[in-house]
């Protein structure tokens, strides 16, 4: 567990509030309020553009650009936000179109990603439309054409290297098979069924452009192979077509380095979820790339956004600083509890540096009691969710703002080590009760006590019933100073435990001390 490794992010996301209605006035408030109000000071430093900062129109160059008349100064707003040394987000979609149907990123990520990088951003929502909710166009991208011929074009010296069909390796179903006209082709690499590899050990490194030459025939969908150099990966489409033609070719710019020993053809799409871990993994690596092109240094939040769909807790920390794990919170408690009902069901599987998130915060947006808002933010903060506010943090009246800075909730979230609180199994008679326990940095723990009935709740905890350890590090309570967390909590210490009384739906949480 490393000091280095960051803590989950604090911000504010424009979506569960204005939704689509943003604007710069609507931005550079917010920005400005959470400078001024002590929300900064806090923690909190992403100031996140959801869906709609888009125009409906790329730029004449392809590349996406900021709505004409809501954001006609996009660039510029940027760096006012970064003045304020306050962090930008923005927003895409791993399909062509986002879920408000703008153009977003699929077939587009090394543009893409190129423009954020340029735009000086710091994080990528990365939502999942147009994917499964509506295909558009095609279905799921796991055929693969018959392979004819492979080449690679040195940029620098023109030279054409091929590289043979009759010695690459064969894996899986992928198998040879000689035309009708004599010629070699290659088949079997659909549906994640096997790979060809090429030896490329005596290459000189640089930068080529790998040809694809493919047997054509009538396809209503495009088909999909892989480029893999071990260093990165290359998505080559293919297109529809009539079959007029006997052949095609498909070409993309790749990159060989000293250490590139091969080059591997494959389809890793067999299924939605297979589908899903290539559309994120290309995104990544195309941030990654352009971000080492530009030598940039500051810190890139990469949150991905499916929506829990297909397991993103088993593959995105690999790739993401994020992942939501459920659909759309919803401003109402039934949503709140369901929200934490999963994020419980995920955190075994939890890393420090890639954080569940059941998406933002609901505090200060009016449906739920001042208790709510009180367990919503505590529960988010133990279970080391994303903080990301998600109400108008222009209007500072009401209960919120003192509930979102509380020092010593925010400090259970960003405190290492960067994992969710274990849920202690007490097999008791009153299962009303959660009891979560939360190592701290510096041999501190903390405890909070989630009342999730629609009832008052008289509730004691015998200090014997804490684990022997939390997160798999030693921790024993021996009458160590207890500091609550929230005040006006309402309990009593006395022969080895501790009663409190739980308002509905409400917490009480408390510091441990060494």
């Amino acid at each position: 567990m490393s000091q280095s490794v960051s803590p989950p992010v604090m911000g504010w996301s424009s979506w569960n509030h204005f939704r689509q209605n943003i604007n710069e006035t609507v931005i550079l408030e917010s920005a400005q309020a959470m400078h001024k109000s002590g929300l900064a000071a806090a923690g909190y430093q992403y100031v996140n553009l959801d869906d709609c900062w888009q125009s409906s129109d790329r730029d004449e160059q392809g590349n996406l650009q900021f709505d004409l008349s809501n954001f006609p100064h996009g660039r510029q707003m940027i760096d006012q936000i970064h003045d304020l040394d306050l962090k930008v987000g923005l927003y895409s979609s791993c399909g062509p179109l986002t879920c408000e149907d703008m153009p977003a990123s699929y077939g587009h990520e090394k543009r893409d990603a190129v423009t954020f990088t340029k735009l000086g951003i710091d994080f990528l929502k990365y939502d999942y439309c147009h994917v499964v909710d509506l295909t558009t166009d095609e279905k799921l991208l796991n055929d693969a054409p018959d392979i004819i011929a492979v080449t690679l074009f040195n940029t620098v010296t023109d030279e054409t290297l091929n590289l043979p069909l009759g010695t690459a390796a064969l894996t899986g179903a992928v198998q040879r098979a000689v035309q009708a006209d004599g010629t070699l082709a290659i088949s079997g690499l659909a549906n994640a069924a096997g790979q060809l590899t090429f030896d490329t050990a005596g290459i000189a490194p640089g930068q080529y452009v790998l040809t694809v030459v493919y047997r054509k025939t009538h396809s209503q969908n495009r088909k999909l192979l892989v480029a893999d150099t071990g260093d990165n990966e290359y998505v080559l489409h293919f297109p529809r077509s009539s079959g007029w033609s006997a052949s095609g070719r498909v070409q993309v710019l790749i990159t060989l380095t000293a250490g590139t020993k091969y080059i591997q053809l494959h389809n890793p799409i067999r299924d939605r979820r297979t589908d899903a871990i290539l559309r994120y993994r290309t995104m990544a690596n195309a941030l990654n790339q352009a971000q080492a092109s530009s030598q940039r240094e500051t810190p890139f939040v990469y949150s991905v956004c499916e929506h829990g769909r297909n397991r993103p807790w088993e593959w995105a920390p690999a790739f993401a600083g994020a992942y939501r794990i459920h659909e759309d919170i919803r401003n109402n408690w039934d949503s709140v509890r369901d929200c934490y009902e999963k994020l419980l069901s995920v955190r075994a599987l939890a890393t420090e540096g890639s954080y569940a998130d059941p998406d933002m915060l609901e505090v200060g947006n009016g449906a739920l009691t001042p208790a709510e808002n009180m367990t919503h933010f505590t529960l988010w903060a133990f279970l080391s969710a994303p903080l990301v506010l998600g109400n108008d943090i222009r209007d500072q009246t009401g209960d919120w703002l003192p509930v979102v800075t509380n020092e010593k909730v925010i400090a259970v979230n960003q405190s290492a080590p960067f994992l969710p609180a274990d849920l202690i199994d007490l097999d008791a008679d009153n299962d009303q009760v959660d009891v979560l326990a939360k190592y701290l940095s510096n041999g501190r723990a903390a405890l909070c006590f989630f009342n999730k009935s629609d009832f008052p709740e008289e509730y004691t905890f015998a200090w014997e019933q804490l684990p022997d350890t939390i997160h798999d590090i030693a921790y024993a309570y021996t009458d160590q100073t207890i500091t609550p967390l929230w005040p006006d909590q309402k309990y009593l210490i006395q022969d080895g435990q501790i009663t409190m009384t739980l308002p509905a739906h409400g917490v009480s949480a408390f510091q441990l001390e060494k």
